[in-house]
């Protein structure tokens, strides 16, 4: 078959390190188990003999959207823009015809469908059951740990009858709390992994919520082993650990009326510091690659909702290489 202009494009252009890995994740994302999932909840209905006007958005370019955006921190007008810019976008999203190219408003409608009916959180548990199946979550114990993501603060002035009014939408479910001093406003992003900082489970809440509450629903299955800060360490939690023969990889911290911590608890912490440390592996990707540091919606719910896509993106992106080192 002889090539068109636009497929020689598509063949022989893009940046070398975009296209490296947009073609590695094409290959990877379960499409087709996705594109299932949302016919099957009624959120997209492929054309059957349209003729004629603007062809209808496939499913997998949309869901492809949404990775893209996650990935490249990009708003629904820039991730139009670059999806008509940019060759490794469009070959990415297997796009032939300029048509099927979804504009701004068509992505946010569909984000937010997704939302409403909580498919991110689906998006999320197939990319990990993808990721079982091809043995890629090791069974060898679960790290926990928890990062703030900031939101918008409310800001207040008067009106012209002195009254004091809100004058920006914001967060009402969003608190404040205090990290090494300095204030934070937003929420908290609570999340399991596995020994190699694969994520297994994300919890959204707000700020002020301390990080052990989430302690027992993030481990909840777990039989061998779990690793996490002095910030999860209680007396009864070490019990409990050792009543069940979970090996008990908390770091330890004083207790009241002891001046420093034992020789053998300083050994074992600095002993496990490293394998602790891997779970703070996706909260670097996510922050400072996918730039997501502020939280995109207003409310708890939404939020979880995309803090599961944004969690199934940085698992993405750790599947070649564990492919390479397991495969």
């Amino acid at each position: 078959m002889q090539l068109s202009f636009f497929d020689h494009a598509m063949q022989y252009q893009g940046g070398k390190k975009s296209m490296k890995f947009l073609g590695e994740m094409k290959e990877i994302i379960p499409f087709e188990v996705l594109v299932s999932m949302l016919i099957e909840e009624g959120i997209y209905k492929p054309e059957v003999g349209k003729k004629g006007g603007r062809p209808q958005t496939p499913a997998k370019i949309l869901l492809g959207a949404l990775f893209l955006q996650s990935w490249y921190s990009l708003s629904d007008p820039m991730t139009e823009e670059l999806i008509q810019d940019r060759i490794s976008f469009r070959k990415f999203l297997d796009i032939r015809d300029e048509d099927t190219i979804p504009d701004e408003t068509t992505i946010c409608k569909f984000r937010l469908k997704l939302i409403e009916k909580k498919l991110l959180s689906r998006i999320f548990d197939e990319v990990k059951e993808m990721m079982i199946k091809k043995n890629l979550i090791l069974n060898e114990g679960t790290l926990v740990d928890a990062t703030l993501i900031h939101s918008s603060e409310p800001k207040r002035k008067k009106d012209e009858n002195g009254k004091t009014v809100s004058n920006v939408a914001y967060d009402k479910e969003a608190t404040y709390t205090s990290k090494r001093g300095q204030k934070h406003h937003g929420h908290k992003m609570h999340i399991a992994t596995d020994i190699n900082g694969v994520i297994k489970k994300v919890i959204a809440t707000t700020a002020k919520t301390h990080d052990s509450t989430q302690f027992d629903v993030l481990t909840e299955g777990e039989t061998k082993a779990i690793f996490a800060d002095s910030g999860y360490m209680s007396q009864e939690r070490k019990k409990k650990l050792r009543k069940e023969g979970i090996f008990n990889g908390i770091v330890e911290r004083r207790v009241r009326g002891q001046s420093k911590l034992r020789p053998k608890q300083s050994r074992n912490n600095k002993r496990l510091a490293k394998l602790r440390g891997l779970v703070e592996l996706p909260f670097a990707f996510i922050k400072h690659h996918m730039n997501f540091k502020e939280t995109r919606y207003l409310g708890l719910e939404k939020n979880q909702e995309h803090f599961n896509l944004i969690a199934a993106c940085a698992n993405l992106r750790r599947v070649p290489k564990l492919m390479e080192a397991y495969g």
